[in-house]
């Protein structure tokens, strides 16, 4: 009796669970929307979620589990309808900072969470953040010649019953020296740092997708990555070293030297510009590439 049970559960569970991921793949389809994208709309209504879990236990313990099952499916189901067939909004300027005078470097930290995020360059202004519905706080301090900038979005992004704040543009000045300390939590980012001056890159990221296009500098990449993946594009006149700990997917170009934990790129040892890139993964995948 009690095997029956349990096995009609784990039935249940596997059913719920297949039926998630045929509803993915049907409505991204369907909508023409990345999977990442309705993902992230879909986290905006995990209070909805929660609540269909809950029925599906109470039913469950009263030997009604199919009941529980159906209602969660029915919310799912409602649910990822409305993620993925929310139309792209277009951005909207929000946000620009002229440099302070008398600065000459900028350390930024950047909370990138639940959304899509893209960073580049910009020449006229210290920081210039567009997004749409929600605009990115930011806290900004000086401490001798280095202006101290924190960029976040703002709380009310994440309150369900409101329309989300899920793609934003980023530019950072390209002139002053600058050390980056983006955290990135169920999001998709890009990262083009090929006219910025990055001497410091300082990366956490949980279940997200990252894009970052180097340029031809000198940066010490520190990276600790759970359930993510991370493309890296690279100048071929740059040299490259990567050391590596965790369980990480590392994928080089042809024909760079393996080491006893990573690898270098052949012109590293001679190359006027370095990339030194330190990895901390817990699942996850790296590929470098030329640019």
């Amino acid at each position: 009796m009690d095997n029956n049970k349990k096995s009609k559960n784990l039935d249940t569970g596997g059913i719920l669970f297949a039926l998630f991921i045929v509803l993915l793949g049907a409505f991204a389809l369907l909508f023409e929307t990345p999977i990442l994208t309705g993902l992230l709309h879909l986290v905006q209504f995990w209070p909805l979620i929660l609540i269909g879990i809950g029925v599906w236990l109470i039913f469950k313990n009263v030997e009604r589990e199919k009941i529980g099952a159906v209602v969660l499916a029915v919310l799912l189901i409602g649910a990822m309808y409305y993620a993925f067939s929310r139309p792209t909004l277009e951005l909207e300027s929000f946000e620009e900072r002229h440099i302070p005078e008398g600065v000459t470097s900028m350390e930024v930290s950047m909370d990138l969470i639940a959304g899509s995020f893209s960073i580049g360059p910009t020449s006229e202004y210290l920081y210039a953040s567009r997004g749409y519905n929600y605009p990115m706080e930011s806290l900004m301090s000086t401490r001798g010649s280095t202006v101290v900038l924190s960029l976040a979005v703002e709380e009310e992004a994440f309150i369900p019953s409101s329309e989300p704040g899920q793609e934003y543009e980023i530019l950072l000045n390209g002139t002053l020296s600058a050390s980056l300390y983006p955290d990135a939590v169920a999001s998709s980012c890009s990262f083009d740092l090929s006219t910025l001056n990055v001497t410091e890159l300082d990366l956490e990221a949980v279940v997200s997708s990252i894009d970052m296009t180097f340029g031809e500098m000198s940066t010490d990449v520190n990276l600790e990555m759970v359930l993510s993946t991370l493309d890296l594009y690279v100048p071929e006149s740059v040299g490259v070293k990567i050391i590596s700990d965790g369980l990480v997917s590392l994928t080089v170009p042809s024909g760079w030297i393996k080491l006893d934990d990573g690898y270098k790129s052949p012109n590293y040892d001679n190359a006027q510009y370095k990339i030194n890139i330190t990895c901390d993964v817990a699942m996850g995948v790296i590929t470098i590439s030329y640019i």
